[in-house]
C-alpha cells in the first residue's frame, strides 16, 4: 500500500546531507482548524502542525481526512519525544466526505437505478485499498478526465438485502463514478485518494451475522479502453479485521 506515512523521508531529501524535505504528501485526520491554520494526525501517529496559513484549509473541520504536501527540516521541525512535526503546507485536499449509500439489489438494477455511474474508472487497484480505522476506507482511484477534478464524484454503494449479506464471509461494496465533464474531452488521466466512511455497511453486516466480515470486496467499473461504463465489474479485495 503506497500510502505515505510521513516519516520515511530519505527519498524526498535533496542529497545525503540535506535535512530539508519538500512537498512530501501526507495523509491524515484533522484535529483542529482555525482560519486556514490546522493540525492533523498522520497515519504514522505523528501530529503535524502547520506553520503557514493555507487558504484551501479554511473549510476544514475536525475529523476530515486530507492529503497535504508538507515541507519540513528533519533536524529542526521534528520532535520525536512528542511525535510532533511543524510543517509548511503547500497543496492540500480534503479526501473524505464521499457518499456511501445503502440500497437493495433490485433498486440498483436497470436504467432507473438511483446510483448508476455515467463514467467508468481506469483503475482502482493501482494500490490495495486500506482501512485507516475500523470504518474509514481509503482508496486510490485512477480515471479519465479533462481538466476539472471537482467535476468528478465517487460513491460507494452497498446492498442491505439479507440475501446479499447474511452468511457471507465478505462484505461487498460497489464503486460508482459520475462526471459533469464532456465525455469526448476526457482523454487525460487523474489519480486521487478518496476515503469513505463505511460504518453503515459494517454495522448492517454485523447485525445480520453477529460478527464482522473478514474481507471486503469492492466491485469497480474499470475500463482501460475509454471513459465509458463497462458491462462487467472488476473486483478489488482486501482483508478486514475489526479492532476492539
Amino acid at each position: 500500500m503506497a500510502v505515505v506515512m510521513g516519516m520515511s523521508v530519505t527519498s524526498c531529501m535533496n542529497g545525503d546531507n540535506n535535512t530539508q524535505v519538500n512537498d512530501y504528501p501526507i495523509i491524515g485526520k484533522v484535529k483542529d482548524s482555525m482560519l486556514g491554520s490546522f493540525t492533523f494526525t498522520g497515519l504514522d501517529g505523528y501530529t503535524y502542525k502547520t506553520k503557514n496559513v493555507v487558504s484551501d484549509a479554511v473549510s476544514f473541520y475536525s475529523g476530515d481526512y486530507i492529503i497535504a504536501a508538507c515541507s519540513y527540516d528533519t533536524e529542526v521541525d521534528i520532535d520525536h519525544s512528542t511525535k510532533t512535526v511543524n510543517v509548511t503546507v503547500g497543496a492540500v485536499e480534503k479526501i473524505s466526505g464521499n457518499e456511501v449509500s445503502p440500497t437493495t439489489k433490485e433498486e440498483d438494477t436497470g436504467e432507473n437505478a438511483m446510483y448508476k455511474s455515467n463514467r467508468g474508472v481506469y483503475s482502482a487497484s493501482d494500490y490495495v485499498p486500506a482501512m485507516m480505522d475500523n470504518y474509514n476506507l481509503l482508496m486510490t482511484i485512477r480515471y479519465r478526465a479533462h481538466e476539472k477534478r471537482d467535476k468528478h464524484s465517487f460513491r460507494l454503494v452497498y446492498y442491505t438485502d439479507e440475501s446479499e449479506m447474511k452468511d457471507k464471509t465478505e462484505l461487498k461494496l460497489y464503486l460508482r463514478h459520475n462526471s459533469e465533464e464532456e465525455l469526448e474531452k476526457e482523454k487525460g488521466y487523474d489519480i486521487v485518494y478518496r476515503s469513505f466512511n463505511i460504518y453503515g455497511a459494517i454495522q448492517t453486516y454485523y447485525q445480520l451475522n453477529g460478527k464482522y466480515p473478514t474481507r471486503i470486496v469492492i466491485e469497480t467499473e474499470a475500463n482501460t479502453s475509454d471513459a465509458t461504463v463497462p458491462e462487467k465489474t472488476t473486483p478489488v479485495s482486501m482483508d478486514y479485521t475489526f479492532k476492539e
